[in-house]
């Protein structure tokens, strides 16, 4: 059925597209390994109902644009420019776990609280979700109307808390995968950049 298609294909590019060293993941395995297991999924579960609230504003907008057909052309084209841009800076970033540094101060603060803050602190994830959903959408992958919408929306929270939860389990193993430029950042940089590419060969071929 393709509410559960929608619901995975969410799943999956939030759960790969929140791999990446940030803020959150990274305050989350450091929970982790000091031990505070719960303090770690509280954080990640704000952080996710943040995701969830931004994406499903995102998800909206982007529903606007592309149902205007004086519109769709040239939010294609945007699309398309994010997609490589978001690619490019993904395969030259050299920012690892260990550009994040843990302090007492920040591991006595975490909480679900925290995780609320963090999450409404990343208004990058707007740009992210409205190409991803674009290309998503055009190329058939998710349909948004009605309920798969709501699927849609919480398959991205579900991605980002599922991620998190793995950061919590694996700990230290974790940081040996944030640290590896090639898998956080040279993977996700060559995909979202073949998108935009071909997002841009659909625009002009």
């Amino acid at each position: 059925m393709i509410f559960i298609q929608v619901l995975l294909v969410a799943m999956l590019v939030s759960f790969l597209g929140s791999i990446p060293p940030g803020t959150i993941n990274v305050s989350v395995m450091q929970l982790s390994i000091q031990g505070h297991r719960k303090a770690a999924l509280s954080l990640g579960l704000g952080a996710a109902i943040m995701e969830f609230m931004y994406s499903g504003v995102t998800v909206y907008f982007q529903q606007y644009l592309t149902s205007n057909p004086n519109l769709t052309h040239y939010f294609q084209f945007v699309t398309a420019t994010v997609l490589v841009v978001i690619g490019l800076g993904n395969l030259f970033s050299k920012v690892t776990s260990k550009s994040f540094k843990s302090t007492e101060t920040v591991r006595k603060r975490m909480s679900f609280r925290k995780g609320i803050m963090l999450g409404l602190l990343n208004p990058l994830t707007i740009p992210y979700w409205l190409s991803v959903t674009t290309y998503l959408d055009l190329n058939g992958w998710i349909q948004l109307d009605g309920f798969n919408f709501w699927m849609y929306v919480s398959g991205i929270s579900l991605g980002t808390f599922t991620l998190m939860i793995s950061v919590d389990l694996l700990g230290n193993r974790f940081q040996k995968v944030a640290d590896n430029p090639f898998l956080v950042h040279k993977v996700p940089g060559i995909i979202l950049l073949s998108m935009g590419l071909y997002n841009f060969y659909q625009l002009f071929f």
